[in-house]
């Protein structure tokens, strides 16, 4: 697959924990010194898991579900809390697109992770919208999604 498809012709994409993991993988790139995919974007994207301390239940909950239980996978680690990852290795990043709601779960982790990108003189480009997390694929948001949806298109298109 690496021979037909090099990584330089992927984009990677999720939303909410499923962009974590597509953040996941920029950060586990980094580490081991391979291609990184040509852009990431972000729908809503959780980035940082350990702030379970100041979380409502919910928060905390859903920490323990991606976590899957287990005591020995520290949410600090920046393969689950890609926030905290360091600069020699957000320098490595392709450039992201990150889109969430202007007062969701997520839009703190969004913020810091365009900080964390900015420093690191990492590409990022963030837009918040009035709506809900990944309004997206919700109903009653049709001005919102369609200016999301575009966005994305023409990121992807200035970046494949």
């Amino acid at each position: 697959a690496e021979a037909s498809h090099p990584g330089a012709s992927v984009a990677v994409a999720g939303d909410s924990s499923g962009a974590n993991l597509a953040f996941a993988l920029l950060v586990q790139l980094a580490q081991l010194g391979q291609e990184q995919p040509v852009a990431c974007v972000g729908i809503s994207p959780w980035l940082r898991l350990d702030l379970s301390d100041t979380w409502d239940y919910y928060g905390r909950f859903c920490a323990h579900l991606y976590l899957g239980g287990r005591k020995d996978v520290s949410a600090a680690d920046p393969l689950v809390s890609p926030v905290n990852a360091q600069p020699p290795l957000v320098r490595r990043f392709p450039p992201i697109l990150m889109h969430a709601g202007a007062h969701e779960m997520t839009t703190a982790g969004v913020v810091e992770m365009e900080k964390v990108c900015a420093d690191a003189g990492a590409p990022a480009e963030v837009h918040f919208y009035k709506a809900p997390h990944i309004f997206q694929v919700t109903a009653g948001f049709p001005q919102q999604t369609r200016d999301s949806l575009t966005r994305i298109a023409e990121f992807l298109q200035r970046h494949w």
